[in-house]
């Protein structure tokens, strides 16, 4: 695929979220825009020098937040950097920030899944596992683990926003305005 049309396309899929997760941190929409206007330049910077990311939505999310706080720091603002921006050395992942919504859903749950899901999610045990403790089989168990996942997913996207990067991984969320999650 050449260049251009890798940035159009990135610009297509990821401009709109993109925009909303800045609009989560920086009121102006203006600023907002020009914001996002700029991590694209960087991006098709970087396409001119042949260098594209591996990963381009991971890439443009952690460009964003880096932008986000830089416009914090140069645009004389009085607000303070928000918190989830600050040292990104040392920032946690988006599951251990949601861990206190996850906790309780999973509670939620049928037992059937409840249970599997619980063991190894929580607390990490294996599926032979997993098998051992509850008196099932080892399909028997992925089954209900891989349901469980599907209305533990159900449940916190009737909550949040997730934004996931090409690998489906939760690389950023947002809790929906309308939000009625009492977990979170």
């Amino acid at each position: 695929m050449k260049k251009t049309t890798l940035i159009e396309h990135a610009w297509l899929r990821y401009q709109q979220q993109l925009l909303s997760f800045v609009r989560t941190k920086i009121d102006n929409r203006e600023d907002a825009e020009e914001l996002v206007n700029d991590v694209f330049l960087k991006l098709t910077k970087m396409a001119n020098k042949n260098a594209m990311p591996q990963h381009i939505s991971g890439w443009l999310y952690q460009v964003t937040k880096n932008h986000i706080v830089d416009y914090y720091r140069t645009k004389n603002n009085r607000l303070p950097i928000p918190d989830d921006l600050l040292d990104a050395e040392e920032e946690t992942t988006i599951i251990q920030q949601l861990s206190h919504c996850l906790l309780p859903m999973i509670k939620d749950l049928p037992d059937r899944y409840q249970h599997p899901l619980r063991l190894s999610e929580i607390e990490g045990k294996k599926y032979k596992q997993v098998a051992t403790v509850l008196d099932l089989t080892i399909p028997a168990v992925k089954s209900r683990i891989l349901r469980g996942r599907k209305k533990l997913l159900k449940s916190m996207t009737n909550c949040c926003t997730l934004y996931q990067n090409d690998r489906g991984e939760t690389i950023n969320y947002e809790k929906k305005p309308e939000n009625i999650c009492d977990h979170c």
